[in-house]
């Protein structure tokens, strides 16, 4: 069985558009992404002029008054804008408030503007996540008053209050785009997901975090392992797949030309059996059990909307009830 999520990347159409009408719009569809059987909801972070979710925990507090299904969480959390211990009591709250929904995501974050803004130099984001992913462990899985000495961040006698209702632990996750980091998410126990690359270089990734997870003796399935792809689905395939082209096109250049950092294959349109058929062949590929598509950003509300609608009905049934890829690398 594939897992289908919604990968929320929240902006504001306009500079100068009402910002609360959008946070309702968001709440709306991932309500009825609930209702057609999506798996969950992943939001993402970021602390750009146009972002709506620089502080996401808070909207995952709203979506979980609203739904009663649907997991959540944010992929991910930037680590070095926070102290650890400041996650770790926000993450077991929304634990608690959810009903024991949540997922953990944590990263270095994407880009050294954001962090710089508050004074964090670019080469300190790794060191930072890993003391953070230490924190956030030791502190909601620990029995008496946690301690922390590390070079950025110290912790005395600290105390989570509430546990998360899921023990020992959320499941956790990391985004990540190297065989080097699959590796260090699967010796920590983490799922990973991966996006903007080919399946055939995400195969690899996942192979090496394989590798890792059975050093390090740990069991592994496709729930493991996650795909972020923008999906386009439309009853006419040729008006999604033309939308899909200039969804990322390079800025100022052809539109046809994705960024120069993106594979063609990040882009999955065309009616609903394009659509199942391409998701197929890449988690074939890859041994993927997870995948989200992207909401908000690129993608129009209204172009979103009918995405979710044809998905929920058409695409994601078949998906659920696929056989789920072997675990191992097949060639596509």
């Amino acid at each position: 069985m594939i897992k289908s999520w919604i990968f929320e990347f929240s902006t504001a159409e306009r500079s100068d558009a009402p910002i609360r009408p959008a946070y309702e719009w968001f709440l709306d569809i991932w309500e009825r992404a609930e209702t057609l059987g999506f798996e969950g909801i992943f939001l993402s972070e970021h602390h750009l002029p146009m972002s709506l979710t620089p502080s996401p925990n808070i909207l995952l507090a709203a979506l979980a008054m609203r739904t009663t299904r649907l997991r959540m969480g944010v992929m991910a959390l930037t680590a070095p804008m926070y102290h650890p211990a400041r996650l770790a009591e926000e993450i077991a709250m929304l634990d608690q408030l959810s009903g024991g929904r949540l997922e953990i995501g944590l990263a270095r974050g994407s880009s050294t503007a954001e962090v710089e803004g508050i004074g964090v130099p670019p080469e300190e984001m790794k060191p930072r996540l890993e003391e953070a992913l230490d924190i956030v462990e030791g502190a909601l899985t620990a029995t008496e008053p946690f301690n922390y000495e590390g070079r950025y961040y110290q912790c005395r006698d600290l105390v989570v209050n509430p546990r998360t209702l899921q023990q020992p632990l959320p499941p956790r996750w990391i985004t990540v785009m190297t065989p080097e980091s699959a590796a260090a998410a699967a010796r920590r126990g983490y799922k990973i997901c991966a996006g903007f690359l080919s399946s055939e270089k995400i195969a690899g990734i996942f192979d090496a975090y394989r590798a890792a997870a059975e050093a390090a003796g740990r069991p592994l399935n496709p729930d493991d392992l996650a795909i972020r792809r923008l999906v386009v689905v439309d009853e006419d395939g040729d008006t999604a797949r033309a939308f899909g082209k200039i969804a990322f096109s390079s800025p100022g250049g052809d539109p046809e030309q994705l960024a120069p950092w993106m594979s063609q294959e990040e882009i999955i349109s065309g009616t609903a059996d394009d659509v199942t058929e391409e998701i197929l062949r890449q988690f074939t590929c890859t041994g993927a059990g997870h995948i989200l598509i992207y909401g908000g950003f690129p993608l129009t509300r209204p172009k979103f909307e009918r995405t979710v609608e044809l998905y929920g009905r058409d695409v994601l049934p078949r998906l659920m009830g696929s056989v789920s890829p072997t675990v191992g690398t097949i060639a596509a």
